[in-house]
């Protein structure tokens, strides 16, 4: 069953498609996914003694503080809203932090367990919520809309959709078909419902090796739009492997405990992976190469705890802290903005290259990049598509620049036309300072 929680961001309507011709400051968007192991949560074996709230909070703070992610997904989270907006108000909205917000909180099934998001608010707003119901537990959907500098202006903003599962464990027949039916209900829901883009699908996957089923799915799925890359692209048997050591994200301890999964590091369960819009940068967010990482995991730990050996890895507080906090690691990965090139309006029968001074103050000056002469239009609309200027040329030379007074326009975003004689079109954004 699906079910669809919206919120709804009214955005000016496009009148023309939007060319960047200037490139502005990359911004980095950092990305968690993190198991909290009974968050929230008490039971007769994970009690307020070895699992404490209080000290879960303190561990989170210190974690969190450090790498300082915009997105944080998370999995087992204990029933109740009130856990989501612990997270936020104690351990991410402290200092002089308050910018953080979490999405709506689900478990339509009344399971033990919830998955969770948190994301800046400085940086993102979210848009939109979808709920995929599984027999086990929900899959949450949540997609964000990225705060761009002019997004104020243009409505021109870029989404990204988060896929958070917390997949069936165990390693039995049954265990691995459920995982199965939960993918497949996620992959068909994407695909009826026409996504494409910048979509991650990450948690808790329970999975021993890329050649399962429900992987499978994912990764070499017939929809391309929705097929999904691992970032640093390790296939085969991850359980009980040495050679898998550097990827292990469960368990940071060895011993026994009453509430934590114990044996040492030996098991990949922990995953974000991406679609190609965001390996490739395609749709306004790009994967930083090499920024995957399995927090605390210095790759010597096989069937050893995160502590002993000695683990340099990390700060020693932020050792800790993992040691203290959870059964599994933290997983993190970096995305960076970047232009988008819109070419649908890029009509001109050669290959030419406009440009023009952005932002600009008061004299526009275009240079068309063409090497005979030609005659054209140029209108500037306003975004709500009224035209306040117009150029008509006369016969227009090679290497001459055609100059514009905006000094008498209002600060803010416009749009250039250019029309040809023979109507071919061009169209871009001017940012008027």
């Amino acid at each position: 069953m699906i079910n669809s929680i919206r919120h709804f961001l009214v955005l000016p309507v496009f009148i023309l498609f939007l060319f960047l011709n200037q490139a502005n400051g990359q911004d980095t968007i950092r990305v968690m996914q993190y198991n909290l192991l009974f968050y929230g949560l008490y039971t007769d074996f994970c009690t307020e003694q070895n699992n404490n709230n209080d000290d879960k909070d303190e561990y989170l703070r210190t974690i969190l503080g450090h790498f300082q992610p915009d997105i944080f997904t998370v999995n087992e989270l204990g029933r109740g809203a009130h856990n989501l907006t612990r997270i936020r108000d104690q351990v991410l909205n402290t200092g002089d932090v308050d910018y953080f917000e979490h999405a709506t909180y689900t478990n339509t099934g009344n399971g033990w367990f919830a998955n969770g998001l948190f994301y800046n608010s400085r940086k993102l707003g979210l848009y939109d919520e979808v709920i995929v119901s599984t027999l086990l537990r929900d899959i949450n959907l949540y997609t964000l809309y990225y705060k761009s500098d002019d997004l104020e202006f243009t409505g021109d903003t870029v989404f990204i959709t988060l896929i958070v599962a917390h997949l069936k464990a165990g390693q039995t027949t049954s265990d691995q078909q459920m995982r199965t039916t939960m993918v497949s209900n996620v992959m068909n829901y994407l695909d009826a419902s026409n996504y494409s883009g910048n979509i991650m699908f990450m948690g808790d996957f329970n999975m021993k090796s890329s050649f399962e089923q429900a992987f499978q799915i994912m990764v070499n799925n017939v929809n391309p739009e929705i097929r999904f890359y691992d970032p640093i692209d390790i296939t085969g048997v991850w359980g009980n492997n040495s050679e898998m050591a550097p990827y292990h994200t469960q368990s940071p301890r060895t011993g026994s405990h009453p509430c934590f999964v114990t044996g040492g590091l030996d098991d990949r369960y922990d995953f974000i992976l991406t679609s190609r819009s965001i390996m490739e940068g395609l749709n306004g967010f790009q994967y930083v190469e090499n920024s995957y990482t399995a927090i605390g995991q210095d790759g010597n730990r096989f069937n050893q705890s995160l502590i002993n050996p000695p683990n340099y890895s990390q700060p020693p507080e932020i050792i800790d802290a993992l040691y203290n906090m959870s059964d599994h690691l933290p997983v993190m990965l970096d995305m960076v903005s970047v232009e988008l090139v819109n070419s649908i309006n890029y009509q001109f029968p050669e290959k030419i290259h406009i440009t023009w001074n952005n932002p600009v103050s008061d004299i526009l000056s275009i240079d068309l990049g063409i090497k005979h002469g030609i005659r054209f239009n140029i209108d500037i609309f306003s975004i709500s598509g009224v035209k306040v200027e117009n150029y008509s040329s006369r016969y227009h030379s090679e290497g001459e620049l055609i100059k514009l007074d905006l000094s008498h326009l209002a600060q803010g975003v416009y749009i250039l036309r250019i029309v040809s004689q023979d109507g071919y079109t061009f169209s871009g954004k001017v940012v008027k300072v």
